[in-house]
């Protein structure tokens, strides 16, 4: 087992700006009158006025029960023009209102972050950890990881507002448990939100990888790159779909944009891990890449890391079979340009920082495949946060959860 722990500055996601909804209902307003502050949308009691349609004096009531709780602190005034009145007092989510944990799980590695209310990224640690170790074992090392840096922060478990998970599987997010997921075996219907929320005492959410690196990304670009579609390719192969309002797409019960069990033609022999043929997943993924290129080498030894190095190095044979993959990706990405038709497209995983021929396939077949009218202002790219999207995505979501309604009631 490996560690490593740095500290970095992440990106300020955007926040989601509230309905205005119910405001007669006093939970409701100190909810949206929080969520007005944080988002920046209106940070002082004018400007909160205005947005809300609200009595001053409702907004002053509201605002001293929020000071009350910890949550809005005063930041400053407004520069006051010549000839105006008494300046406006500033506000802001207070940064030493508690603390958020976000915990990654992956089929290979666990990763804790733990954030302020700011979106100040305060630590990270990471291990290598395989997550067919069973949930037991891995959320038993996932505590341990934490504590550690819970201990080195001097943060007690009073302090944890939230927790959020990442998981690489379908979710059901209301639950907060696992739902059959293929690549991550022996975790299905297992209470992850449960177990967490009570070894620290905090209310815990658990949401699936992908869309949490769609949330990260969209949230750090200008709203008008929504919809916003991420394909992750990893060992499995995930999306998730942020609206042209901002919000996640999860369908009817959480299971959209499970792209990976999209069936391809001519794959029809090949047994997925879901069960069923001829997947995307199954000739596509990094490790269905790795597979093929066991075969074609002899070497029965070889690890997703070992195709990363030989694309590196420019390997013919680990080239050959990524741009062979990538085709297959860009004609599914080109259906899905069709049904969603996203303003941008990501295309994140660990395989896409190791070569750009990935990315340069894919975008080849789907502009190719799909109509004009869909493509001609579609933007096919990388991620522009990297490997920590979900964390940004996980962080957000656990603001906008701490402010929401049901928090106030």
């Amino acid at each position: 087992m490996t560690e490593s722990s740095s500290r970095r500055e992440l990106p300020t996601a955007r926040l989601a700006v509230p309905r205005m909804l119910r405001l007669t209902d006093p939970s409701v307003v100190m909810s949206v009158v929080a969520q007005l502050i944080a988002s920046g949308t209106a940070t002082t009691r004018p400007e909160l006025a205005r947005a809300t349609g609200l009595a001053r004096s409702t907004i002053g009531t509201c605002l001293a029960g929020l000071e009350k709780r910890g949550l809005v602190v005063s930041s400053g005034v407004v520069p006051r023009q010549r000839g105006a009145g008494r300046p406006a007092e500033t506000l802001s989510i207070n940064p030493d209102a508690g603390a958020l944990l976000v915990v990654e799980l992956t089929p290979h590695h666990i990763r804790v972050v733990v954030a302020r209310m700011d979106q100040r990224f305060l630590a990270q640690r990471r291990i290598e950890f395989p997550a067919d170790s069973g949930p037991v074992a891995t959320l038993e090392a996932t505590v341990v990881l934490a504590r550690e840096i819970l201990d080195e922060l001097g943060l007690p478990d009073e302090r944890l507002r939230i927790a959020v998970v990442s998981f690489t599987g379908p979710v059901d997010a209301k639950r907060g448990v696992p739902v059959r997921p293929p690549i991550m075996p022996g975790w299905d219907g297992f209470g992850v939100a449960a177990h967490l929320q009570a070894e620290f005492g905090c209310p815990c959410r658990v949401d699936n990888d992908v869309n949490l690196i769609a949330m990260g990304e969209a949230r750090v670009l200008p709203e008008d790159q929504c919809p916003l579609l991420v394909v992750k390719v990893g060992t499995g192969i995930g999306g998730g779909l942020i609206t042209e309002r901002g919000h996640v797409h999860r369908g009817a019960d959480g299971a959209a944009c499970d792209i990976g069990h999209l069936s391809v033609v001519g794959a029809e022999d090949i047994i997925c891990s879901c069960g069923n043929t001829g997947c995307i997943e199954a000739v596509a993924s990094a490790e269905a890449i790795t597979k093929k290129l066991r075969a074609a080498t002899g070497n029965p030894d070889l690890t997703q890391t070992d195709l990363r190095q030989a694309a590196r190095n420019g390997d013919p044979v680990a080239i050959r079979l990524i741009r062979d993959a990538a085709a297959l990706i860009g004609s599914t990405v080109a259906s899905l340009v069709h049904v969603y038709n996203p303003a941008r497209i990501v295309v994140t995983g660990p395989l896409t920082e190791a070569t750009d021929d990935l990315l340069a396939g894919i975008r080849s077949v789907a502009y190719q495949r799909a109509l004009p009218l869909a493509t001609r202002n579609l933007t096919l790219t990388h991620s522009v946060i990297g490997e920590m999207a979900g964390v940004v995505g996980a962080i957000a979501l656990g603001i906008e959860t701490v402010l929401a309604p049901e928090s106030f009631a």
